[in-house]
């Protein structure tokens, strides 16, 4: 008879060797050092290991030597190990992947037998579910503590759960496994219940051989014959599979990803282009916008990565070297006629243009501008053709450099760049009027003279028309950017075209843009005798406060990145004579926001105070009775308005020439400091001193820089 010391040293012994027998010997391999952001894919006859960038569909080997001389099926990874899980044919068992790529067979008890090709690890329990039409639904608890660890149970018969499916993923919150069978219907899968309920038929159909969710439940699908890779929102309605990027194509392929990972590792440096039209082209990863893996062929000579695209007028641009060089509109896009552009690629790939020609804020297939032109290291001039019906007007236009022909406008591909262009489409029978470059400044502390720093309110302004043949305007169109808002109080800002009736707008083809974003709200004012463009109610909406500022670039060190550009388009349903047309800048004005305090000469006016340019009319909306107040001496008889009875005005409209710039004062500095010749212009009614706006002629300590 053993004694009890040598029959317990007999037991550990034991269980050590049984426990030993669950790995194989190279078991003690690391698990993954993070939840990464990037997909696995599992592929070829003689299992393979990749990894996929799902942004983009870019793939790349991680290992062709899994230790195993067969398949490796059904993986998933899991987030409670950083382990990945699958099922090893070679030896009809559970695998476990480390960060060695080596496969371990893992022992489990009740093997049902026979080989799976669908598996993945939950969340909401650490248990490998693994699934084969007509054998059932199957799991394998991993947690060591669990009473039936690696003991394989039955969840469902193959007829109680007869699905057509290569892989399932688990949703990343509500416990539910979801998977797209070969007719593309989308199920949702009660892995603990062994249930399924059908929510609809997502549009693809196919072989889905790797599925994956994101840490925001947006569910990926992968089609074996094509590698297409499909984004659905399992949430919808009714939901449809929309193509998300150009991924690698197999035979056998299977998938898994760590479901709490955002699909843009934020922590490593970029490595993907992204274009910069408004998101309504879809440009922003968030609407499956255009984007590129950085590599070895793009579009001119140069290129950028992004964690995420910079819209417009923020484009990535602005901070960098201006990397879309890739193509030059030689000569105009003239609705109905021909044009000459050249394209340049560096390495070799399909160029496709689209240009937005109805003005939709959308690129149709039937807007292709070029299709799958191929250029290799080399420039070509080629010629191409602009639709009849294009709209006249500024517009987006989209290029497209990759090696794999056929694609759209959005989503994601392995290689090349996207280019987006701000882009002008004229009519034969009209031409664009340009208008010189004003700065449009502002002291809204009018009808008091305040501190006179004249940046309360500066915006940079441009505009052109559309004149016909017979001298006769089509369409106005305006740009904005705002310069300055040294402003304590609430102003908006609008536009009046004087002696221009508002009827005689176009509304149903106005467009407005804010920040390259399509304004919900009319543009055109109601209730006015002139028509009044209104831009914004209260400008302060667009910026905030920086660390130590109280303004936006009014004091020294105080710029920061926020802007506020807008653009318009303003078409006329009957043309209206040149002759009588307002003269740019047009009459520009600020008013106070509703229901805010704007001074002790008015405490809430709101829209009926108004501060326009000297000797500018207000519109038919502006309490005349505050004129006369305080400093001011308008005559609205003799049309002398919004001056003091020296003449200084509350508002300038500066045109800067070829300098393209004018340098407002620094916060609280008086204009006629930083700028000493300027008393002298408005005492001699602009005879003399008509420069005094230059920077050679201002005080340099009083400007800002």
């Amino acid at each position: 008879m053993l004694s009890s010391t040598l029959f317990s040293r007999l037991l550990i012994l034991g269980l050590l060797v049984l426990s030993c027998g669950l790995f194989s010997s190279n078991s003690r391999a690391g698990a993954f050092a993070t939840c990464p952001s990037k997909a696995f894919l599992v592929q070829q006859g003689i299992a393979q290991l990749y990894g996929v960038n799902l942004v983009t569909g870019q793939y790349s080997l991680l290992s062709g030597d899994l230790g195993t001389t067969n398949k490796i099926n059904g993986v998933g990874f899991s987030f409670h190990d950083n382990y990945i899980y699958g099922w090893g044919y070679e030896w009809g068992t559970l695998v476990r992947i480390g960060d060695d790529y080596q496969a371990t067979p893992i022992t489990i008890e009740n093997n049902p037998g026979g080989n799976f090709y669908v598996g993945d690890v939950a969340l909401s329990e650490n248990s490998y579910f693994f699934y084969r039409k007509g054998n059932g639904l199957y799991k394998i608890p991993l947690d060591e503590q669990h009473s039936n660890y690696l003991v394989a149970e039955k969840v469902a018969s193959g007829s109680a759960l007869p699905l057509t499916i290569f892989d399932l993923a688990f949703h990343p919150d509500n416990s539910f496994a979801y998977s797209v069978d070969n007719k593309g219907r989308l199920h949702k899968i009660d892995a603990s219940a062994g249930t399924s309920e059908m929510l609809g038929n997502v549009g693809q159909s196919g072989t889905f051989g790797a599925v994956y969710f994101d840490v925001d439940g947006n569910f990926y699908i992968s089609r074996n014959s094509d590698g297409y890779v499909f984004i659905i929102d399992v949430d919808a309605q009714s939901p449809q599979a929309e193509l998300f990027a150009y991924g690698p194509s197999s035979s056998n392929n299977d998938g898994a990803r760590c479901a709490t990972a955002p699909i843009v590792d934020d922590s490593v440096a970029p490595t993907v282009d992204y274009g910069d039209a408004p998101d309504s082209y879809r440009t922003l990863l968030a609407s499956n916008g255009a984007r590129h893996s950085v590599g070895s062929n793009f579009l001119g000579a140069r290129i950028d990565a992004e964690h995420n695209a910079q819209l417009y007028p923020a484009s990535d641009d602005t901070s960098g070297v201006n990397d879309d060089d890739g193509v030059v509109f030689i000569t105009p896009l003239i609705a109905g006629m021909s044009g000459l552009l050249q394209v340049t690629a560096t390495g070799g790939g399909y160029v496709n243009i689209w240009v937005d020609f109805d003005q939709d804020g959308t690129f149709s297939e039937s807007e292709k501008l070029l299709t799958d032109h191929y250029l290799y290291n080399s420039s070509e001039t080629l010629l191409v053709e602009t639709p009849f019906e294009a709209v006249a007007g500024y517009t987006w236009a989209r290029a497209r450099l990759t090696t794999e022909p056929g694609i759209i406008a959005y989503g994601g591909v392995t290689d090349g760049e996207v280019e987006d262009y701000r882009v002008y489409v004229t009519n034969p029978n009209l031409s664009q009027i340009k208008h010189n470059t004003y700065f449009i400044a502002f002291e809204d502390n009018w009808p008091e003279m305040g501190d006179y720093d004249m940046n309360d309110v500066v915006i940079k302004q441009e505009s052109s028309i559309l004149l016909s043949q017979n001298n006769e305007i089509h369409q106005l169109e305006i740009t904005g950017e705002m310069m300055a808002y040294g402003a304590a109080y609430a102003n908006g800002f609008a536009i009046q075209i004087d002696n221009v009736v508002p009827s005689t707008v176009n509304q149903a083809l106005v467009r407005f843009e804010i920040n390259g974003v399509a304004q919900t709200a009319s543009l055109v004012e109601a209730g006015t005798d002139s028509l009044v463009l209104m831009i914004s109610d209260n400008l302060g909406d667009y910026f905030s406060a920086k660390s130590g500022c109280s303004f936006y670039k009014t004091q020294s060190g105080c710029r920061n990145g926020e802007q506020m550009k807008f653009s318009l388009q303003v078409p006329f349903i009957t043309p209206i004579a040149y002759s009588a047309f307002p003269q740019a800048p047009f009459n520009p004005f600020i008013f106070a926001k509703p229901a805010t305090y704007h001074g002790d000469s008015f405490f809430h006016p709101g829209r009926s105070m108004e501060i326009h340019l000297k000797n500018k009319m207000p519109t038919s909306k502006m309490d005349t009775g505050y004129f006369g107040l305080a400093s001011d001496r308008t005559d609205l008889a003799a049309g002398h308005t919004f001056q003091t009875e020296t003449g200084l005005p509350w508002a300038l409209a500066i045109n800067p020439g070829s300098s393209q710039n004018w340098r407002h004062p620094l916060e609280k500095v008086d204009l006629l400091e930083a700028y000493p010749m300027f008393r002298d212009y408005v005492s001699s009614s602009g005879v003399s001193s008509g420069d005094w706006y230059t920077e050679s002629k201002a005080n340099s300590a009083r400007v800002y820089k």
